[in-house]
């Protein structure tokens, strides 16, 4: 029996939880997540997942009350937190993360997004989900396994959201039977041994980019790479990108031009 401190969100959050909970060697001491009533723009909620599930559970600003309790394992799916180095080393067998992205190619956020507006440019067209030990650095551990979508020319950043969520969540259930069994611990590879682009992103990196003029949309040389902006700053309920025409503000999404 493997015990686990569980820290995350997002749906993909929930059906991670769900299955450490089905899983019978698999025991959850402790969850970690936003308040019950926190006003998030996705749907469904692991605080009331977890409290259903009859588990403790610790709101975002406790996660220093995790080191009260001995787990073998701290599991990061969607959490939103950088943790210290003493919630790290706090587990027996080591702190993992589900991070939404492949790994070392793209660190931090606003990775969808990015992702996108990189695919044509890097010949890239694929979008990854890496299952990762984690270090005091962002996003910096060995790598224990990733899976990939395919990144279309109609994509948007919500619409690979999607499609990675149901990678993930196959990812998760295909390596948790080596997590249980401690093999996960002989699958590590240091994120130097990867070939390839490297990029970081911090949350503000798509700061200035949504307001395009309409100059720029009526050039045709950058027809191709404003329609592939377009397509990344789409993701509902956020605000998408948007231009000024007759004095009007135009999101630049299929419901903004039906509706101009």
């Amino acid at each position: 029996m493997a015990t686990f401190a569980f820290l995350g969100s997002h749906p993909l959050g929930e059906a991670c939880l769900q299955r450490l909970h089905d899983h019978p060697d698999a025991d959850v001491e402790v969850v970690v997540t936003y308040p019950a009533d926190a006003d998030n723009w996705w749907d469904g909620s692991v605080n009331d997942l977890a409290r259903s599930l009859g588990y403790d559970v610790l709101t975002i600003p406790e996660e220093q009350s995790l080191l009260e309790y001995e787990v073998d394992w701290l599991l990061s799916v969607y959490y939103p937190n950088i943790l210290g180095e003493e919630l790290l080393a706090h587990p027996e067998e080591g702190a993992l993360n589900l991070h939404q992205a492949e790994l070392p190619r793209y660190r931090g956020s606003n990775v969808f997004s990015h992702s996108i507006m990189n695919a044509r440019e890097d010949d890239h067209w694929k979008h990854g989900t890496t299952l990762h030990f984690m270090a005091p650095a962002v996003d910096a551990g060995d790598v224990v396994d990733r899976r990939f979508a395919t990144i279309t020319e109609a994509d948007t950043a919500r619409s690979l959201y999607e499609k990675v969520r149901e990678e993930s969540v196959t990812l998760f259930e295909q390596r948790l039977p080596d997590v249980l069994s401690g093999a996960v611990q002989e699958m590590r590879t240091p994120q130097e041994e990867f070939d390839g682009e490297r990029y970081f992103y911090p949350k503000s990196s798509l700061d200035g980019l949504k307001e395009i003029p309409v100059e720029a949309l009526a050039d045709p040389e950058r027809s191709v790479e404003l329609y592939d902006r377009v397509r990344a700053l789409d993701f509902p309920p956020h605000e998408p990108a948007w231009t000024v025409l007759g004095g009007e503000k135009l999101y630049l999404t299929k419901e903004g031009y039906e509706r101009f």
